[in-house]
């Protein structure tokens, strides 16, 4: 199967969701051992395996990796024991970097940003697992497909394990649907509506905050999910006219951080957005001094536990895709992979590490690091696969971080259970993933091989882009600061990356 053809069934699958039909697997208690060795000779002593302590560092997570259950059954189903460090929730890329830079005595890494993989590859400081997965990885061959493999394939020698991710829209606005009923207002469906609902709860402050009331808070972000869609932008890479142009240069940036400006000038823009962190912007909403939070789905579960304990009667849910000045809506679906998991060049143990990434992508034990024991933590009815509470949630509810590789012919069944594990959560999913195809857009990059000029600049294009957002969105939107913004970009590289990126992309 091509990837456009995977990636169709992806979405087609998550869009007829409980419509799925997905065969529950029998149970097998020795899945992922090893085949036991023949008894020894009556007399003689054979010496058992004894296998290394691995060191890992993952991605942030709120519960501790060390005591998760997840890790426990790692050392059950591989003989490993695994101590895990994780990256910090804010700038992991800074902090990965400067471990990188300094000497690491880590035995794997997962990398998010798949720039960040490139450069450590194409810079001799990982090691090349090609000859290991051949001798040492059927399971991996088996369940990555040959595509993923090659998105972590840098002058034809694999540097990373892959973990593709299911695409989706990720992100959105969530609004306090009570608030709106306080304010006699209905869930808004354009722009004009919805800056219409911010002075509303500006004014009339249904919740009873005072001078502490805010009716829109976000982090530190110049790109805004739902809003960027209605004037057609769909984050920061965009075909345009055959062509992949940055935000940057996209004819519709001014007059998207005019409406932005506008909110931030009149008050319905949280003052202090530009330097709130997520968990800043996040506490206000739950707090319930905010009607409306930029964010993520996958918080969802954490936010309604807080909201529930601060405002019982709170409600809330995500904004549906809104229209803009020209009718136009949309979201951006990410895709890709969710994060490559690497083997730095000073590890002593990179065989090790294949074997036991290996032993997890066995399919039963795949299964069961995924979504645990049926029965116990997940039931399957009419072929959807339900958790099962609260065992699921204490047992599974983080298992997608301990992954290494997806059995990608089998994941996206078993991801039912975890996106069912919190009501809130897989109703918000629905709203912003059941919406009509020509309102998503994919990321044009997702499954962009390596492009050596994008690698080396992506993280400072990035930052650029967002910085000189946050400023105009503050000081104010003139004609020269999106100038400014296009030349300060060009000047880190922008524009030779945008030539390199098209020459793939009209070839591939």
């Amino acid at each position: 199967m091509s990837r456009k053809q995977w990636l169709v069934a992806t979405i087609v699958l998550m869009l007829s969701f409980t419509t799925v039909l997905a065969a529950c697997g029998g149970k097998n208690e020795n899945a992922g051992n090893k085949p036991s060795a023949s008894a020894p000779p009556a007399g003689s002593e054979a010496a058992p395996e004894v296998k290394p302590t691995l060191k890992g560092l993952r991605n942030y997570m709120q519960e501790d990796y060390n005591t998760y259950p997840v890790n426990q059954f790692v050392e059950e189903k591989t003989g490993y024991k695994v101590k895990n460090d994780m990256l910090p929730q804010e700038k992991p890329s800074d902090k990965l970097n400067l471990i990188m830079a300094s000497g690491t005595d880590y035995d794997f890494i997962d990398a998010m940003n798949k720039q960040d993989f490139f450069n450590f590859a194409q810079n001799g400081a990982l090691t090349d697992l090609t000859p290991l997965i051949e001798q040492f990885g059927p399971n991996i061959k088996q369940a990555i497909s040959p595509e993923s493999l090659a998105g972590a394939t840098v002058d034809g020698k694999i540097y990373g394990i892959p973990t593709l991710n299911v695409s989706y829209v990720s992100s959105g606005l969530l609004i306090r649907t009570d608030w709106l009923e306080k304010v006699g207002k209905e869930m808004p469906t354009t722009l004009d509506e919805f800056m219409d609902v911010l002075k509303a709860f500006k004014e009339k402050d249904p919740g009873g905050n005072g001078k502490n009331n805010i009716p829109f808070t976000m982090d530190s972000s110049g790109l805004i999910d739902n809003i960027m869609g209605a004037f057609g932008i769909y984050g920061h890479w965009n075909e345009i006219d055959g062509k992949i142009e940055n935000v940057s240069s996209h004819p519709e940036l001014k007059n998207y951080t005019v409406f932005i400006r506008s909110l931030y000038e009149q008050g319905l823009l949280d003052k202090e957005f530009a330097t709130n962190k997520s968990a800043t912007s996040a506490e206000k909403f739950t707090s319930g001094r905010a009607g409306v939070l930029w964010t993520r789905w996958s918080s969802i579960p954490g936010y309604d536990e807080a909201l529930k304990k601060n405002v019982p009667d709170a409600a809330y849910q995500f904004i549906p895709p809104m229209k803009g000045p020209n009718g136009l809506s949309g979201f951006t679906i990410v895709g890709g992979f969710n994060k490559i998991t690497f083997v730095p060049k000073s590890s002593k143990h990179a065989e090790d590490v294949v074997k036991m990434i290996n032993a997890l992508l066995e399919p039963e034990v795949f299964k069961g690091l995924f979504i645990g024991e049926e029965g116990v933590d997940y039931k399957v009815e009419n072929g959807n696969y339900i958790p099962i509470e609260p065992s699921f949630a204490n047992t599974r509810g983080q298992a997608s971080n301990f992954v290494i590789g997806m059995d990608e012919a089998n994941f996206v069944t078993y991801w039912q259970a975890r996106l069912q594990k919190n009501k809130p959560m897989f109703d918000n999913f629905q709203i912003v993933n059941n919406i009509p195809k020509e309102q998503t857009h994919q990321d044009p990059l997702a499954f962009s091989p390596f492009l050596p000029k994008y690698s080396a600049s992506s993280a400072k294009l990035g930052t650029t882009v967002n910085d000189s957002l946050i400023k105009m969105i503050v000081d104010g939107v003139t004609d020269d600061g999106i100038a400014s913004l296009q030349k300060a970009w060009n000047s880190a590289g922008g524009e030779e990356v945008v030539q390199e990126i098209n020459a793939w992309y009209v070839n591939k």
